[in-house]
């Protein structure tokens, strides 16, 4: 049975979990971002994990609003729930604040696990991140990078769209911190994030090729065809009664946006929608003064 602790540095409370493989390697904490909201992604999250990353040797810690409810069937060694009222932003800062790693693999609820993580690999990528002093090695070139770096690795120039972006990637913590601070919704964080990084001397890395193996499964809310196909090929059971698939509406919008950006350079389509502050989604809110600054 889970133990219910409460931090009273930060008056939150805490799930902890026991870690089946013993004590956690340190280093670095997996940190999956998550909210009430997508609650029903937690359990098929922690099916796929188990089955294709058994052998984590890092402790995974979940941050969303409220604790689940039956938290003995998820994968998580540690829930960080940070009360209603805050945004995806608050909540990251929140959670940043109480982990103690230099570096984060930062994760969203629907990144679904397809096949076995590399451990080894993972491991070597980590080094370099320690290295070069790297403060974001992405594990997937998307996008495609502009440059060549070091030992196989490659190189987003700063301040051009998406250099900071969610995608599955090895953070430096304090870095990641700073970035989050006063913005609001994940798509303000990356686009927002992409040109608030001109100071920064670090680099932003990114793989040749796609390490960390999962599939985005849902996409604006809906499931994708195949986010379903990976839950299925695994006998991963999906709530369908809590979200389905998009919409006609939905299919067509993403299509027109598809074909935008194809067509348009990046950069100069995430500067207009930054100067007319389109699709952010979420509203800044004042996140709680126990918060580690």
């Amino acid at each position: 049975m889970n133990d219910m602790l409460l931090d009273q540095s930060s008056g939150q409370d805490v799930q902890e979990v026991c870690h089946e493989k013993g004590r956690p390697e340190g280093g670095l904490t997996v940190l999956v971002a998550s909210c009430d909201k997508y609650a029903d992604l937690l359990a098929p999250f922690s099916a796929l994990w188990r089955k294709f990353w058994p052998d984590c040797p890092f402790e995974t810690v979940l941050v969303t609003e409220s604790n689940p409810l039956d938290g003995s069937q998820l994968c998580f060694d540690r829930v960080i729930a940070c009360g209603a009222g805050g945004n995806w932003c608050s909540r990251l800062v929140q959670a940043l604040g109480q982990l103690a790693t230099q570096y984060v693999l930062l994760l969203c609820d629907d990144y679904f696990l397809e096949s076995p993580v590399d451990t080894a690999l993972f491991r070597k990528r980590l080094a370099q991140a320690r290295d070069f002093d790297a403060a974001n090695l992405r594990l997937i070139p998307n996008p495609k990078p502009s440059q060549p770096y070091r030992e196989g690795l490659y190189e987003y120039r700063k301040q051009t769209a998406y250099c900071i972006a969610t995608q599955a990637g090895i953070w430096n913590r304090e870095f990641l911190l700073g970035l989050a601070k006063g913005k609001a919704s994940i798509w303000e964080f990356e686009r927002y994030g992409s040109f608030a990084v001109e100071q920064e001397h670090r680099p932003l890395l990114v793989t040749p090729t796609k390490e960390f193996p999962f599939v985005d499964a849902v996409h604006k809310g809906y499931w994708e065809s195949f986010g379903i196909e990976v839950c299925k090929r695994n006998g991963t059971p999906i709530d369908f009664a809590a979200r389905g698939r998009p919409p006609f509406s939905i299919r067509l919008r993403e299509g027109l946006k598809d074909l935008i950006f194809a067509v348009f350079p990046w950069t100069l389509i995430v500067r207009i929608q930054n100067f007319f502050d389109v699709g952010m989604k979420e509203q800044k809110r004042t996140v709680e003064s126990h918060v580690v600054q």
